[in-house]
Parts: C-alpha cells; sequence; structure tokens
C-alpha cells in the first residue's frame, strides 16, 4: 500500500542549529555489511552447545555488580564468615564503586567504611523515574538502604503497610516474604513470619539460589537467618556467583533470552548462519515452560513476555512450518496475557500494561495472524494502546532498559510489522513524532546517549539508528542522518574481534542497572541490517 510521506519539520533534517558535526563520507550498504560480518563472526564464537544436548545458545555471563558485592560482604562481616572472600569483595568495590548507581554507590561505600551523605536524595530522584509498583519498589528500595546502616525505618516512616501490597508475579513474591521477614526482625513484630519462611523454603532452587537471582538469595538469607537450613546452600550459591574480580553479579546469565535476541541478529545474515540458527532454535524449543512462554534462563520458574515474544519472532521469521506447535503454544500464552487497556504485562495478566512488552508481542503476533485470524482484533487492541502511550515528545515510557530510544525501536518495529492490519490508526503521527525526538536529540557525534543529556554510548546508538531506519520508510530522513549514526555505531566496534561495546543498559529489578556485555553487539548487528536495507536507494 502506497504511503503518503509527512513532511518533517525543516530544522530536525539538519543539524542542529549551532551545532559543528564533523563530515561523514557516505556509507554504502556493501560497507555497512561488512561491519555487520564482524558482529555476527563475534557472536558465533561465542555460540556454545546446551550441556543437555538440547541445541546452542550465547555464553556471555552477567558482569559482577556493586549492590551484590556490598550487600554480600555486610552479610559475612555481620556473621563472621569468610574472611579470604571478604577481601575478594573489597577489592571489587574499592575497583568499581564510582562506576555504581544511584542506589549501589552509597550502600558499596558504607560495606567500605567509608562516608556517604545523601542516600535519601538518591532514593527520592530514583523513585520520581519509575512508573511501576511505586509502593512496593519503595519499600524494597529503602530495606536495602537500611540494610547498609544509611537509613533508618523510623526516619523514613516505613511501615507494616508498606508490606501489604499483594504480588503477583513470583519474583515480587520472593522479595516481598524476604522483606517481610527482615522488617519483622528488625522491629520485633511478626508479619506472616512462618508462612513466609515456608513459602521461600519451598522456593529454594537446589542449586542453593532463588531464580538464579543473588538479590532474592541474598535477601531471602537475611530473613531467615544463619540458624535455618536454607543459609548454608544459599550462601554456597551467592559464591559460586563470584566472578573472577571478585563481584557478585546480579544473576549468572540470560541465556534464553540472549539466544533468542542473538537468533534474530543471526538471522539477517542469511544463509550463512543458518545451522547456527537452527541450533538456537532446538535450545528454544527445549526451554518453553508448559504454559507456553519462556523464563530468562535455565533454572527459573517466573516466565516473562518479553523473552517470550523475542522467542517467538525468532522461530516464526526462521521456520514457521517446522516449529508451528510451538509457536501456536505461545501464542495462546500471549493471549491468556493482555489486560483490558489491550496492553500486556511483563509477568502476570494481574500487572500492569507495559509499551514495550505490548510492542513485542504484537510483533509476534502480526507474523503469525495469516495463520491465526483469532490474532486480528487482539493486535488491534494493542496498536490502540501503543498510540496512546506515545507522550507528547514522541517518547514511551521506559521498560527493562535505562535508554530513552529503546522502547521507540521496538514500538515502530512492531507497528511496521503490522501497518496494513490497523489503518485506522494514526500510526503515520506516531511515525513522525518519534523520528522527531531522535532526530532532535542526536549528538553532534552522531550517536545517542541513555537520554538527551548524556554522552553517546553504542546501545542507545543502535536502538535509535534501528528506529530512524524503519521510521525512513515512511517519512523523508536524510541519508545523512543514517551515516553520521552508523559513524558513531562502528566507532564502538573492536576492528579486530568485531565485538561493539556500550555502558550497561538493562535493569534488574528495576531500576539498578547491570551488565550482559555480548548485549551490545547483538543489537549493533541489527542495527546495521536495519541500515544496510535503509541505504539500498543510494547508488
Amino acid at each position: 500500500m502506497a504511503l503518503e510521506l509527512l513532511h518533517l519539520r525543516r530544522d530536525l533534517l539538519d543539524p542542529r542549529p549551532g551545532t559543528q558535526h564533523p563530515p561523514q563520507q557516505p556509507w554504502t550498504p556493501g560497507e555497512i555489511l561488512a561491519r555487520h560480518r564482524r558482529g555476527i563472526g563475534f557472536l558465533l564464537r561465542h555460540l556454545l552447545p546446551a550441556a543437555d544436548g538440547g541445541g546452542s545458545y550465547f555464553m556471555c555471563p552477567a558482569e559482577g555488580r556493586v549492590l551484590e558485592t556490598a550487600l554480600t560482604l555486610r552479610l559475612l562481616e555481620k556473621e563472621g564468615l569468610e574472611p579470604e572472600w571478604r577481601e575478594q569483595l573489597r577489592g571489587f568495590l574499592a575497583k568499581n564503586i564510582e562506576r555504581a548507581d544511584l542506589i549501589s554507590k552509597p550502600i558499596g561505600l558504607a560495606a567500605l567504611g567509608r562516608e556517604h551523605r545523601g542516600a535519601l536524595q538518591n532514593l527520592a530522584q530514583l523513585m520520581a523515574g519509575l512508573e511501576y509498583a511505586r509502593r512496593r519498589k519503595y519499600a524494597f528500595l529503602v530495606m536495602l538502604l537500611s540494610e547498609a546502616g544509611l537509613v533508618t525505618l523510623e526516619e523514613v516512616g516505613l511501615g507494616p503497610e508498606y508490606f501489604s501490597d499483594e504480588a503477583h508475579h513470583r519474583f515480587s513474591r520472593l522479595y516481598g516474604a524476604a522483606l517481610r521477614l527482615i522488617y519483622g526482625r528488625r522491629r520485633g513484630v511478626a508479619l506472616d513470619r512462618q508462612k513466609d519462611i515456608e513459602f521461600l523454603r519451598k522456593a529454594q532452587g537446589l542449586e542453593g539460589g532463588w531464580e538464579q537471582q543473588t538479590l532474592i538469595t541474598i535477601l531471602a538469607i537475611l530473613g531467615m537467618g544463619r540458624e535455618h537450613e536454607c543459609f548454608a546452600p544459599g550462601l554456597e550459591f551467592l559464591k559460586r556467583m563470584t566472578r573472577e574480580d571478585g563481584g557478585i553479579a546480579f544473576c549468572d546469565n540470560q541465556n534464553v533470552w540472549l539466544a533468542a535476541l542473538g537468533g534474530l541478529a543471526l538471522q539477517t545474515a542469511g544463509r550463512i548462519t543458518k545451522p547456527a540458527q537452527r541450533t538456537i532454535a532446538d535450545y528454544l524449543l527445549s526451554r518453553q515452560h508448559l504454559n507456553g512462554g519462556w523464563a530468562f534462563t535455565e533454572g527459573v520458574v517466573q516466565t516473562d513476555t518479553d523473552c517470550s515474544a523475542n522467542s517467538l519472532q525468532m522461530l516464526i521469521e526462521l521456520d514457521p512450518e517446522r516449529y508451528a506447535m510451538t509457536i501456536e503454544r505461545g501464542q495462546e500464552y500471549f493471549l491468556r496475557l493482555q489486560r483490558p487497556d489491550g496492553g500486556y504485562p511483563t509477568y502476570e495478566i494481574e500487572g500492569e500494561s507495559e509499551v514495550t512488552m505490548t510492542a513485542n508481542i504484537v510483533l509476534a503476533q502480526s507474523l503469525w495472524m495469516e495463520q491465526d485470524p483469532r490474532l486480528l482484533e487482539p493486535v488491534r487492541r494493542a496498536c490502540r494502546y501503543l498510540v496512546l502511550r506515545q507522550k507528547g515528545d514522541g517518547r514511551f515510557e521506559k521498560s527493562w532498559s535505562l535508554s530513552e530510544s529503546y522502547s521507540i525501536f521496538r514500538t515502530l518495529w512492531a507497528l511496521d510489522k503490522c501497518r496494513e492490519s490497523v489503518p485506522e490508526l494514526p500510526l503515520q503521527s506516531l511515525y513522525q513524532s518519534a523520528a522527531e525526538y531522535l532526530l532532535d536529540t542526536q549528538h553532534a557525534d552522531g550517536g545517542w546517549g541513555q537520554k538527551d543529556s548524556l554522552p553517546s554510548d553504542g546501545l542507545s546508538t543502535a536502538y535509535s539508528l534501528s528506529a530512524l531506519c524503519i521510521a525512513r520508510r515512511y517519512l523523508p530522513i536524510e541519508a545523512a542522518r543514517i551515516d553520521r549514526a552508523v559513524s558513531h555505531l562502528v566507532s564502538q566496534q573492536d576492528p579486530e574481534s568485531g565485538e561493539f561495546f556500550s555502558v550497561p543498559d538493562l535493569v534488574g529489578p528495576r531500576p539498578i542497572p547491570f551488565d550482559v556485555t555480548l548485549l551490545s553487539t547483538v543489537f549493533s548487528a541489527l542495527a546495521l541490517s536495519f541500515a544496510a536495507h535503509a541505504l539500498t536507494d543510494r547508488p
């Protein structure tokens, strides 16, 4: 269907007034794909066979993080345990404390015995940016600061009512049980103590942790105490999660989620990576849960719509006939989760709808509508939700990424796939508003930061470049803008290995960031594929 091009504001098609941009040579699709191939080669070198023979996944463990390292150090000091391990933890904190986030830095400084002021101001700044489960998150963050000795429960007025909100997904239920136990110990009150202890006891994994997350594990054993049978295996789990540099990671890995995203990146390389794509698909098939969804890695009970949507998209685009039964189960999983407003949550239907989760599901559903016409109406409802959630400046709320442009990219990608199915919606104006925001926030170096005030980074540039390339199919965006973005992105690539570098971008639990380094290469490879296609009209 021919689409009428809308005229973008002239000042957004040219460099910002008053700024000097370095001259860029136009990139040809061939030159871009050469860089793309280097990134794909790096990904392929990280593809390993699963231990059970069920396909292949990308090996890229999460990096150590200040928060869990500091809390573990305080726990060991409190119990008088593991002096050598404690020194290892202190070494990591001393090297990494200055790069920590607003909540982790004061906790890390306290663990090192250094003075830090302004913990409550940091808390207020973090809370101002949160959009979901604000009361539960406030109680969670306060308890972390309290455990570090930075605030008292009395000075913040944290009462039992803050732990009464009913959580529906497994992660929040585990956090809630652990925090109630800690609060009860501190205040000398019993808040469902036996019920919470029994819930945590039954939920502990065979490897000693809870849902493969160290933060839940730390809080659980703090709440139950050293005398409980869960304490020792929980501590052993934390020891196994200690990296070579002494830091403790938030989670060991995100193998399933990265397998799906990495599989999508490999599919942009075509036939050359087909065997690898098949082995990744086999891995995803073996990790689908009985409810039809996927969890972010092995050993995690709670499924989520983000991992599930990316897994489903990868399988549909690879071979819809071969994986039809798995795809149908995944589609049924999504249909059970759509909320009355048309959106989708991350975990359970009782949760709040989120833009990025909704966009990811819309994309997976739109690819399957020909096989299942029932999906048309859910897709229309979800697209209406997306349109209504766009902000006046073209952005959407942030999700599990720190970057403003991630939700823009995922939304435009989804709507591009189902545009003809929802002709009644004002998608053209949505595209125009999003593109104007991206063009207006492109930095002089050609890249983007996680927000306009921050320096350019690889992942934010990859998201923004992808979104602009999609928007260029419908809007007159100058090729020079794409050239500048490509130039910045490839400047973040190691010319020898092909790896792309970036600042940490994931958050878990929100809003605390952690780093999985392979992610920057996955999304950069996707972005370069978009760019090569966007510039095919260039001689």
